[in-house]
């Protein structure tokens, strides 16, 4: 017998290699250094949401595609504004593809992302937002690119469908987080990590005799699913001013 990760595996009942390394890896004892994970050295892109980012092993994992996922007004939006603050706080370029022309640069700037370290690319089309994606993971140098594809008009889908391989490859090659933001899944088994975002309660402040103002947006993330590890969840984090940096395990 020999202890592969704490499990007992009987070295001598597989003769041949390639079987014994099919076997270990369909009983979760063996995996590959991708995923490994929290376990591992992983490259990663901290999010800044210390409970998630613990969870991950330090943060998204870098060369890969990631999934953010929620209906409207479910946290997406914050929480990329979160991700970009991050990493244009660490000096890293980034992307973001806007085929709904619909980033909000003063917000974006409110959240505390630096808008000299942010290429905004607005294609128009489905289509033509994946080919921009390509172009720029092909031209590297960016810690992160975001490729919204929410509230776009129907069309292109199934060609988009077929660019996700390439997009991975486009990812790995050049160390970048490419961060896919919908109202439901899209990149199948080519994502590495998918988080799901589901809207809690507000928090309201208001001096005297002034209206209500929206202070803070508690969001529940959820790991929808993980090549990179076996973390826990789900985690609460509380967008806005006063939670802009810090998560809680969800009870």
């Amino acid at each position: 017998m020999e202890i592969v990760n704490g499990t007992k595996v009987p070295v001598a009942a597989e003769r041949d290699p390639q079987a014994l390394l099919a076997r270990l890896r369909r009983e979760g004892v063996l995996r590959t250094a991708l995923e490994v994970g929290a376990y591992g050295t992983r490259p990663v892109l901290p999010t800044g949401v210390e409970s998630l980012d613990r969870m991950l092993g330090g943060g998204l994992p870098r060369g890969r595609i990631v999934e953010l996922v929620g209906p409207l007004s479910s946290g997406r939006t914050a929480f990329l504004w979160q991700v970009l603050a991050a990493a244009t706080a660490r000096g890293e370029q980034t992307a973001l593809i806007d085929p709904a022309d619909a980033f909000d640069a003063a917000a974006a700037a409110a959240a505390g992302v630096a808008l000299e370290r942010v290429l905004w690319v607005r294609p128009g089309r489905r289509l033509d937002a994946f080919r921009a994606a390509d172009l720029v993971l092909g031209a590297g140098g960016f810690g992160v690119v975001a490729l919204d594809l929410t509230d776009l008009r129907p069309g292109g889908e199934a060609r988009g469908r077929a660019l996700w391989p390439r997009l991975s490859l486009r990812a790995e090659r050049s160390a970048t987080v490419l961060l896919a933001l919908g109202e439901r899944r899209e990149a199948g088994t080519f994502a590495a990590l998918a988080l799901g975002l589901l809207r809690g309660s507000p928090g309201w402040t208001a001096a005297a005799g002034a209206p209500l103002l929206l202070e803070r947006l508690d969001v529940r993330i959820e790991i929808l699913r993980s090549k990179v590890g076996r973390p826990a969840g789900p985690v609460r984090w509380a967008s806005g001013s006063s939670g802009r940096k810090h998560g809680r395990h969800a009870a």
